[in-house]
């Protein structure tokens, strides 16, 4: 079974400021949510199923005694704030309706990075009685790639966060189109998109590997390759992909032209594209294009 986007984790230094950038780029940002081991985040969903969650240290001794305890969610985020920063973007989310399968998948890949990592938390329901949601994730290791972490994740009693109250946005935006990486050398990491995706049918090209999925599309180029693309250089560590951009289709790049501009945000048109720098809260290349459909 091929794999579509579910959601990008972007590491954040404070989620207030986040909330701000977002917002400022025309995005409607649902309420802070606490996890019980030491994070925070306050999410951006879309209509086509995807989102994007910013995340931030609540409580940093709770989250350092989890990792210990080897939740791999928690390592992988602690481990790319000491190397990249505190903010950026670290991990690429595919939407699984079984992550057991996936995790005995990716265990017999030579993927496997663990048990699968349940979480569930309360929640308020759209008529107001409390609710329980959650997800369990399989996540996939390769210890080639220290700053991108790829896993399956599989929502439990999520159907509120595509209430249009979440989902209407003033950009006009409908969801995460294509997700890029940065890499010397992308082929290298061709086989870890066949297993984790379930995609085999990977465009290879000068510019890198291109995977087409039911939800978006992910790419990892090379250096180059990101600089043609998007008019500025990828942030890298040395060798190994690292998410560096992530494109959202709207209806209308005349809409978010004038929005950006009214909200005083700088952005470059390249082609059929506005790209947006990277900026406290939101710590990527960020591209807005225009649905074919529209």
């Amino acid at each position: 079974m091929v794999h579509g986007i579910d959601h990008l984790v972007l590491p954040v230094r404070d989620l207030a400021v986040a909330r701000a950038r977002l917002s400022a780029l025309g995005f409607t940002v649902a309420p802070d949510a606490l996890h019980p081991f030491g994070t925070k985040n306050a999410c951006v969903f879309f209509q086509n199923r995807t989102y994007i969650e910013p995340l931030a240290v609540a409580n940093r001794i709770q989250m350092e005694e989890n990792a210990r305890k080897g939740y791999v969610f928690l390592r992988r985020f602690d481990a790319y704030r000491f190397r990249c920063g505190p903010e950026g973007f670290s991990k690429l989310a595919l939407t699984t309706e079984d992550a057991d399968a996936d995790r005995a998948r990716l265990d017999e890949a030579g993927y496997g990075g663990g048990p699968v990592f349940p979480f569930e938390r309360k929640a308020v329901a759209a008529d107001g009685s409390e609710t329980t949601i959650g997800v369990r994730l399989a996540f996939a290791l390769d210890e080639r790639s220290p700053d991108m972490t790829l896993f399956c994740c599989q929502h439990i009693g999520t159907e509120g966060f595509w209430a249009p109250k979440n989902t209407t946005h003033g950009n006009g935006a409908l969801g995460i189109a294509e997700v890029f990486a940065a890499e010397e050398n992308p082929s290298d990491f061709q086989y870890d998109l066949e297993v984790v995706t379930g995609e085999r049918g990977i465009h290879a090209s000068s510019l890198g590997i291109h995977a087409e999925l039911p939800k978006g599309a992910f790419s990892i180029v090379t250096p180059t390759a990101f600089r043609m693309i998007f008019g500025r250089d990828a942030k890298l560590s040395g060798r190994g992909p690292r998410l560096s951009a992530f494109v959202v289709t709207v209806v209308d790049l005349t809409r978010v032209k004038a929005l950006l501009t009214e909200n005083g945000v700088a952005f470059e048109e390249r082609g059929s594209r506005i790209v947006v720098a990277p900026a406290p809260g939101l710590a990527t290349v960020l591209a807005f294009q225009e649905n074919s459909a529209s």
